[in-house]
């Protein structure tokens, strides 16, 4: 009798330790995922996360001058062009009816040759159209067509969650089809940045019908898995694996609950292998939020002949073109033409 109520002791005590994990990964996961995932960001940023994200080096990039200030330049720029009526602004409906907002920037037809390429273009997290106004300027110098397009919840395009690349992978096959017959596209590329990358390349990866007008993906700073690194930064937060795993659980489960996207979507790595298209892979050496091992996991799957990959030294996340602009347009040229 007496050993049977001990291990009743004991049963009563892992389970209320599993209910204390599960309750405390829920909460902790709710409060990260609504922090990091959706539009009221604010709202539950913590003042102990706010702090430890700005001491995290996985930041480091959004504090170099070097990437930031030309960013911001940039989006003057964007914003008198978008003033002075240089951008065609199109708007579109998600499969779940959310309105989306693109920017169509011709190219200047006087030239030879102009106007045979069109580039889609992909912001990163927490970022819009605007944003990459610096690299739509480099595209349309080369004489070629410009979509860049608000990702869901960001820009002027509606939505409150974002699930790293997966429904936003979903909206580009709607841009696509957009450029294919309202414009004609018939040589498109997609370029991406961070978790614009992702998106381009889940929306290659896991489409059906793969428009045979993409010729090819340039990534920029892209994730492989997402589970990945979100675990690295509550890690880097907390200071413990464990507690980061548990975290990273919640906010997956709490991402599945109101998207219907778990992280172990969110996962670039398990698309590239079955991307017809070449993919153009962009590093910075030094990213420490994505690090360069999980361009290189990408690069080791089946590619299709024409993929290349091209790291920048010193260049953290989304810093390559910052670091090495002539290096990084000029793979860009040489990876256009060799697909063409």
């Amino acid at each position: 009798m007496t050993i049977l109520i001990g291990i009743k002791i004991i049963i009563f005590l892992v389970s209320a330790c599993v209910a204390g994990w599960l309750c405390f990964s829920l909460a902790a996961g709710f409060v990260l995922y609504c922090s990091s995932f959706t539009t009221d960001r604010a709202g539950f940023q913590t003042k102990g996360l706010g702090k430890a994200e700005s001491r995290s080096p996985m930041y480091a990039h959004t504090k170099e001058p070097r990437i930031m200030e030309p960013i911001e330049q940039g989006k003057e720029r964007w914003g008198k062009r978008r003033a002075e009526g240089s951008f065609d602004v199109l708007s579109l409906r998600s499969r779940d009816g959310l309105l989306l907002s693109g920017y169509y920037w011709a190219a200047d037809l006087a030239e030879p040759f102009s106007g045979v390429n069109t580039v889609l273009l992909a912001h990163g997290m927490m970022d819009s159209a605007a944003g990459l106004g610096y690299l739509a300027e480099e595209y349309h110098a080369l004489g070629w067509n410009v979509l860049s397009v608000d990702l869901r919840s960001h820009g002027d395009s509606e939505g409150t969650k974002r699930t790293m690349g997966v429904r936003e992978g979903e909206d580009i096959g709607l841009w696509i089809s957009l450029l294919e017959t309202q414009y004609k596209a018939e040589r498109i590329f997609l370029h991406g940045i961070s978790m614009g990358a992702a998106a381009v390349l889940l929306f290659a990866g896991q489409s059906r019908e793969v428009s045979p007008a993409i010729r090819g993906i340039i990534a920029d700073s892209v994730f492989a898995k997402h589970m990945d690194v979100f675990t690295r930064l509550v890690e880097l937060a907390v200071g413990n694996r464990f507690v980061a795993t548990s975290v990273a659980f919640g906010a997956s489960l709490a991402s599945f609950f109101f998207t219907g996207v778990a992280f172990g979507k969110m996962s670039p790595a398990r698309a590239v292998a079955r991307i017809p298209q070449p993919i153009l892979f962009i590093h910075g050496q030094k990213d420490t939020l994505v690090p360069i091992g999980m361009m290189r996991e990408m690069f080791s799957s089946l590619l299709k002949p024409g993929s290349e990959t091209v790291v920048i030294p010193e260049a953290p996340h989304i810093g390559p073109y910052f670091f090495a602009r002539s290096l990084y347009m000029q793979k860009i040229v040489e990876f256009s033409r060799r697909n063409a």
